[in-house]
């Protein structure tokens, strides 16, 4: 009887999330200053329904906007809740952007995010501000995909399959990082090799370590 295994298929596509993967991020901070608007004793749900409809752009920034304030004081502004949304996000240390292009000189490198409007609109002026790139999808991947664009978001597997069929790579082929475990369980069973990141851990190390990088 044999007891080995077969080695994973060599690895030809990145496939990467976007927050506390690439871009560092601070989502329990921000819903801690969107809770500190919200009118004392209102339910949280809608809130996190408006956020999913959001990310699949099935409405539109004012409408998500609008949704939270409804729910809050009557304090709040639509440029409070435009900051703290905002706020979540922190930036993209130098040597991720470095990473990104030494794979792309022997991988394919591709993005899939749960993301939104206002946050990919604040990644473009951060990119352009920062480093002087106008063009950050075109520059570091070989195709982005995004919730709100497609329709869809993580972790259903239409979305993945969604990649599959645009991009014309194999899953078996393909390393999906993430920091959410539901993410990497979809992957998985649909045959990728997948990598749990933690936010604590520098994605340049591990894959340094793994000798992609």
């Amino acid at each position: 009887m044999n007891n080995h295994f077969a080695p994973a298929p060599a690895v030809r596509n990145f496939l990467f999330d976007l927050g506390n993967v690439i871009l560092d991020i601070d989502i329990p901070g921000t819903i801690n200053r969107l809770r500190s608007f919200l009118r004392p004793g209102i339910s949280e749900e809608p809130f996190h329904y408006a956020l999913e409809e959001y990310e699949c752009g099935k409405i539109s920034t004012d409408i998500f906007i609008n949704s939270l304030l409804k729910l809050s004081t009557h304090r709040t502004q639509a440029l409070d809740v435009m900051l703290a949304w905002n706020g979540m996000l922190i930036g993209i240390p130098p040597q991720r952007l470095e990473m990104l292009e030494r794979l792309r000189r022997n991988f394919q490198v591709y993005l899939l995010s749960n993301t939104n409007e206002l946050h990919i609109d604040w990644l473009h002026q951060y990119m352009e501000k920062t480093y002087g790139i106008p063009d950050f999808e075109g520059r570091f991947f070989d195709n982005a995909f995004y919730s709100f664009r497609m329709g869809d978001r993580k972790p259903n597997a239409s979305i993945f399959q969604l990649v599959i069929d645009t991009a014309g790579i194999r899953p078996e082929s393909t390393l999906f990082l993430d920091d959410l475990p539901d993410n990497i369980q979809v992957a998985r069973e649909l045959g990728f090799q997948t990598l749990l990141v933690n936010p604590a851990d520098d994605i340049t190390t591990l894959l340094g370590n793994k000798g992609y990088v």
